[in-house]
């Protein structure tokens, strides 16, 4: 296979065929299955087919930074949480909801083996990602509903890695993480469940998104992207074929819980990867309370064109 470069895209070649790829740029907020579709679709070579060359520029990065760097253009497409992007909009930003592949998070308050019970966190130390984004924001939600308010400190440790790992060392009594971790944990080191904050708070999940400008400017490459991301989802939903991918993604479990952790996902990702606009709808709902602006709707932060182009010409095969 011979490559090379030519007006800025890459050329592959299969025996003497050239094939022209379009580079597409890439972040992801976390590291984590409900955000680790781009970088197996990449892997498995899912993209290349749809004739685009991914390249993913930035990892972990979460919250305001991270949707700063989508609007700035630091790269086209990003899969995030959805409180930095809900706030980026009030703030006057153009980021857009293409699809999500979960409705709702499977995201987690863990706490160490002895910690049972939500009131045994007062006088702990909570690590989140971010304060502003959406762990710290859905931890603070969660707090107060405990009634624990300011009791509890929470710590923004960056990478979900990070907090796992603060967990392990006891520099954290708790952290808010994904169900990758809550598995992991379970498994390896008895850590709680304390609560499961999508199904408590009910906000939307991670999504694919990218700006009004890019969707304007390139509409056939964000539909190749929702074409490829679909499909990877399929793949990922129906085979196990996608865990060395996802095994190399997460570093931070072994092989027996990848498995454990892909056939988890399978069940949870929809086949037909709508956002939920109520789950939106309570997000917007949330940081209007905390803002006191209004103006941005489930609707206005969506279009999900490409993704009914995409699922009809699935159905019609």
């Amino acid at each position: 296979m011979g490559y090379g470069l030519w007006r800025g895209h890459l050329r592959i070649g299969w025996g003497g065929y050239m094939a022209d790829l379009e580079t597409v740029t890439w972040a992801l907020g976390l590291r984590s299955t409900p955000q680790s579709l781009g970088v197996i679709g990449r892997d498995v070579g899912v993209f290349e087919r749809h004739g685009l060359d991914l390249q993913i520029v930035r990892e972990e990065t979460a919250g305001p930074e991270g949707a700063r760097g989508l609007l700035d253009g630091d790269y086209q497409f990003a899969e995030f949480g959805t409180v930095p992007l809900v706030q980026a909009c009030f703030d006057g930003g153009d980021p857009l909801i293409l699809l999500a592949a979960e409705p709702r998070s499977a995201m987690y308050i863990l706490s160490l083996k002895d910690i049972k019970e939500p009131q045994q966190l007062k006088g702990t130390r909570l690590g989140v990602l971010t304060l502003a984004g959406q762990t710290g924001h859905s931890a603070r939600k969660m707090l107060d509903t405990w009634l624990l308010g300011d009791s509890v400190e929470l710590l923004p440790f960056g990478t979900y890695p990070a907090i796992y790992q603060g967990m392990i060392d006891g520099e954290l009594d708790a952290g808010v993480l994904t169900a990758d971790y809550r598995i992991a944990g379970e498994m390896a080191y008895g850590f709680n469940a304390l609560v499961n904050l999508g199904d408590e708070l009910r906000f939307q999940g991670p999504i694919l998104a990218t700006t009004v400008r890019t969707r304007d400017s390139s509409p056939a490459v964000v539909q190749k992207v929702v074409d490829a991301y679909c499909d990877t989802l399929a793949l990922f939903r129906r085979s196990d074929s996608v865990v060395p991918s996802l095994h190399r993604h997460l570093r931070f479990v072994t092989l027996e819980q990848t498995y454990a952790i892909r056939e988890y996902y399978a069940k949870r990702f929809q086949s037909e990867p709508y956002p939920s606009l109520d789950g939106l709808a309570r997000v917007i709902d949330s940081v209007r309370g905390a803002q006191g602006v209004s103006g941005v709707t489930p609707e206005s932060m969506c279009d999900t064109t490409f993704l009914d182009r995409t699922l009809q010409k699935g159905r019609s095969k």
